[in-house]
């Protein structure tokens, strides 16, 4: 595992540079309670990393691959996630409220108490009901057409 205060330089350096270090070492990677709001991270590879309690509200993290990624905590309010990859990631108590999720991947990921109120989920891939039970939406979260909308989803205040 990869882990420093070096990897948020390399990381905000730029995809190019920050996708060649994860060819080199592809293993897990320790960014704990990072603050990277706004940050330009498109095509960014993030899998496997541990993204614990870190902050990235509004970061354009279009087509960025997350799968198995621990984002626990992690703030992803109004974040442009459009083609991302979060295939086996942990989104427990994740904010993904106001994000743009259309064409991201879900598949087997983890979202018990994320935050979705407002999110954009409408052509997301791989979203299952048992998947959104748990978590927290509202009437302006959008969803799949093949998902119905939790009724906790429809009462206000569903904490």
């Amino acid at each position: 595992m990869v882990r420093g205060e070096n990897l948020i330089h390399l990381l905000v350096s730029g995809t190019e540079n920050w996708n060649a270090f994860r060819c080199q070492h592809p293993g897990c990677v320790m960014l704990n309670r990072i603050s990277l709001p706004e940050a330009q991270l498109a095509d960014a590879d993030l899998h496997h990393a541990f993204l614990l309690e870190s902050d990235f509200h509004r970061a354009i993290l279009v087509r960025a691959s997350l799968e198995g990624a621990i984002l626990r905590k992690i703030n992803l309010h109004g974040c442009d996630l459009r083609f991302a990859r979060f295939d086996g990631a942990d989104l427990f108590d994740a904010d993904l409220s106001g994000a743009d999720m259309r064409d991201a991947s879900l598949t087997a990921s983890f979202l018990k108490r994320a935050n979705l109120r407002g999110a954009d989920l409408s052509t997301a891939h791989g979203l299952t009901e048992s998947q959104i039970v748990d978590a927290l939406g509202d009437q302006e979260t959008r969803l799949p057409d093949n998902l119905s909308r939790p009724a906790s989803w429809n009462a206000k205040g569903n904490d």
